[in-house]
C-alpha cells in the first residue's frame, strides 16, 4: 500500500478517535457539573465538581474556584493588606451576581447579605466591628468617612444604622457622614460595563472640617481599589489622613482556566501516586 496513503488514512483514524474521546470528554463534563450543582452536601458537590473539571468544563472550573478562594487569592478575609497605599481589611468574598448559579448555600447567603448592607435593609455592625478589630483600631481616636454612593439617598440609607452605632456605641470613634454632600447622581461603578477601566465620576464635595484627623474609609465591595484610592485622593487634598479602609466583601478574581484546571489535575495525580504506593 502507498505509504502517503496508509499515512492518511492512520491520521483520519485518529482523527475520528480524538473527535470521539472530546464528544465523550464533554458529556462526562456536562453530567459531572450537574451532579455538582444538583449535589445535597458540600463534599458531593466538589467530588462531582472536580470530575467535571478534569472534563475540561469551564463553568465547573469556576465553580472550583469560587468554592477554593483560598488556593487563589492572594488575601484572606480579615487578613489586613497593602492596596494603592491603603491598609485594608474585608469581611468576606463577594461574588458578581452572573455566578449565582456557580455558588454554594454559604456563598449565596453571603452575597445576599452584601446587597442587603447596600440597599440598607441591614446594618452591617458585625461586619464593621470585625473589620476593626482586624486592623487592631481599639481605642485609638479615628474619623469614619463612608465611600459616596451614586446618589445622596443612597448614601445616608446605606450607612445611617453604622453613624448611629458609631455615634451612641463607640465614643472613642467619630462620623463623618454628613462630611460629605453628595450633590448629583451617577451611574453605579459596580453595575457598569468595563468596571475596571472606569474612572469614577465624582459626584460628591467634602464639606466637613476633616483637617488633621486619621481616617478610615467604609466601602461596600472592593475590586480594583480605584474607587478607594480616588476618594483618598480628595480626603488628603482636604487636610484628612486615610490610615485604613474596610469593606463589606472583596470581589474574587478569575485566574486563567488552565492554572484551575492545573490544580485539579495535580491534586489527582498526587492521590493517584499515594495510593499505588500504599
Amino acid at each position: 500500500m502507498n505509504e502517503r496513503l496508509l499515512f492518511l488514512i492512520l491520521f483520519g483514524v485518529i482523527g475520528v478517535l480524538w473527535w470521539i474521546a472530546g464528544y465523550w470528554r464533554r458529556k462526562a463534563g456536562k453530567a459531572a457539573f450537574a451532579a455538582a450543582r444538583l449535589a445535597d452536601t458540600a463534599e458531593e458537590r466538589d467530588r462531582y465538581c472536580r470530575l467535571a473539571v478534569l472534563a475540561s468544563h469551564r463553568d465547573a472550573c469556576r465553580m472550583f474556584c469560587f468554592s477554593h478562594p483560598d488556593l487563589f487569592e492572594d488575601h484572606p478575609p480579615l487578613k489586613p493588606f497593602k492596596l494603592r497605599g491603603i491598609n485594608i481589611a474585608f469581611y468576606g468574598y463577594y461574588y458578581p451576581a452572573r455566578y449565582d448559579v456557580l455558588l454554594g448555600d454559604e456563598q449565596r447567603a453571603f452575597c445576599r447579605s452584601l446587597y442587603r448592607f447596600k440597599e440598607g435593609e441591614i446594618h452591617g455592625i458585625e461586619f464593621f466591628k470585625a473589620c476593626m478589630t482586624a486592623l487592631q483600631t481599639a481605642g485609638k481616636p479615628y474619623h469614619i468617612m463612608f465611600m459616596p454612593c451614586s446618589d445622596g439617598f443612597k448614601y445616608v440609607r446605606r450607612f445611617n444604622r453604622l453613624d448611629w452605632y458609631i455615634g451612641k456605641r463607640r465614643p472613642e470613634l467619630t462620623s463623618g457622614l454628613y462630611d460629605v454632600d453628595v450633590f448629583e447622581p451617577r451611574d453605579s461603578l459596580h453595575e457598569a460595563k468595563g468596571v475596571e477601566s472606569r474612572i469614577l465620576e465624582r459626584n460628591y464635595r467634602i464639606t466637613g472640617n476633616i483637617a488633621g484627623k486619621e481616617i478610615i474609609i467604609i466601602d461596600d465591595v472592593l475590586t480594583t481599589g480605584q474607587s478607594v484610592a480616588d476618594y483618598k485622593e480628595e480626603i488628603e487634598r482636604n487636610g484628612g489622613k486615610v490610615v485604613a479602609a474596610i469593606f463589606y466583601g472583596k470581589t474574587v478574581a478569575m485566574p486563567p482556566l488552565l492554572l484551575i484546571k492545573s490544580h485539579v489535575w495535580g491534586s489527582y495525580l498526587a492521590d493517584a501516586i499515594r495510593k499505588a504506593v500504599t
